[in-house]
């Protein structure tokens, strides 16, 4: 029973994943000028992406979890989504920051 209910849930994700990049692709072509900010939000996302990879480290996953089987690339990864997450979480709170100071000062 878990199982069907499993594949069933893999499907519906499925159909909303193409119905999402079905919708998502009809509207930038609709709207071509719209697409730029898209593009810049990604681009960002993929430049924090790579420098995250690029200064993550994993060289203590020989020394401290060398016996549980993680490797120097599963570590780097690991490190990887950590930075990207203390990065993105950072950039969150001080736009929010700068929205309500603006927001202060504004009236």
């Amino acid at each position: 029973m878990v199982d069907t209910g499993l594949y069933l849930t893999y499907v519906l994700v499925g159909i909303c994943v193409a119905g999402i990049l079905g919708f998502s692709v009809a509207n930038i072509l609709k709207n071509p000028g719209g697409a730029k900010s898209a593009l810049i939000g990604i681009a960002g996302l993929v430049v924090v992406f790579v420098l995250s990879y690029v200064f993550s480290d994993g060289s203590d996953a020989t020394t401290v979890f060398a016996d549980e089987g993680i490797t120097e690339t599963t570590s780097k990864r690991v490190g990887m989504g950590l930075g990207t997450f203390y990065v993105l979480t950072a950039a969150a709170i001080v736009a929010i920051l700068y929205v309500e100071v603006s927001r202060l000062f504004s009236k």
